[in-house]
């Protein structure tokens, strides 16, 4: 079969719509869109509407990697080793992205974080 495409659609439209047997032309334009200004809301620098949104933040003491045994070999009394010193800064994680890091303080018997660093988004 040598016919190309074009001409096997033209065939199968033809035996579809047996009284239009000629095509039909669709005349394009432009869309016309009305001109958009900024309003007063958009405009103004404030994130006053943002202030209530809540975010999940956690701190980062260290990490450990474990294989399947070891974690089925823990148990109450079992010591996991962190990657990371005492001396060292915990990071705070903001929506899975670190932007501070600190050290652990008590504050009326609960662990928080006393921010020593704020660090770009980029980090």
């Amino acid at each position: 079969m040598t016919e190309t495409l074009d001409a096997v659609l033209a065939e199968v439209e033809k035996e579809l719509n047996p009284q239009e047997s000629h095509s039909t032309t669709v005349a394009a334009k432009a869309p016309a869109f009305s001109q958009l200004r900024p309003t007063k809301a958009a405009s103004g620098k404030s994130l006053d509407h943002l202030y209530g949104v809540r975010l999940d933040a956690e701190a980062v003491l260290g990490r450990a990697t474990l294989s399947v045994e070891e974690m089925l070999d823990l148990g109450i009394g079992s010591v996991v080793e962190l990657n990371r010193l005492v001396s060292e800064p915990v990071d705070l994680i903001v929506q899975n992205v670190r932007v501070a890091r600190g050290e652990v303080v008590v504050v009326n018997d609960q662990f928080a974080i006393r921010i020593t660093e704020v660090t770009g988004a980029s980090h």
